[in-house]
């Protein structure tokens, strides 16, 4: 047992620290005024970097779609053909809006690109781009899907 001296030092020692808790209010003030100078810095960064993310992503939407269109045709043993008009395609039930899903991105194709049963298909070049750059989504004959940062050979 402690002797009563010791006790109301204990005491008062105790009733500092429960008194200590939290932030002061020039600490919180700090804190947030350095977070909005780092968001400041950093913002302009990630606002130049968001279109090209969009067109990667598009991109890798629309190649991704074309495999499935190819698989379809071999899996059902029937011609398969994916549709392009005006920002949007279309491949059996499926149908995308580019521009929905992806703001900015607008995509251009001359020809329909038709997968046969044996996953072969015409050759076609599908351009995409956000005002700034353009990337190709590419259809071989023998039914490869490619992307490409330059116009397909």
């Amino acid at each position: 047992m402690l002797p009563v001296h010791a006790k109301a030092v204990f005491m008062r020692r105790s009733r500092k620290i429960q008194n200590a808790a939290g932030f002061t209010l020039i600490e919180i003030l700090v804190v947030v005024a350095l977070a909005l100078v780092f968001m400041g810095v950093a913002l302009p960064s990630f606002l130049s970097w968001l279109p090209t993310s969009r067109l990667s992503s598009a991109v890798r939407q629309v190649a991704t779609d074309l495999q499935v269109a190819r698989m379809r045709a071999i899996a059902q043993n029937t011609n398969n053909t994916v549709t392009f008009a005006s920002n949007t395609y279309t491949y059996g039930s499926d149908s995308r809006d580019i521009s929905q899903l992806y703001p900015g991105i607008s995509i251009e194709s001359a020809v329909n690109p038709t997968f046969n049963s044996r996953g072969t298909a015409n050759s076609v070049n599908i351009k995409l781009t956000n005002g700034t750059a353009s990337k190709w989504v590419c259809v071989k004959v023998v039914g490869r899907v490619n992307v490409q940062d330059t116009a397909c050979s």
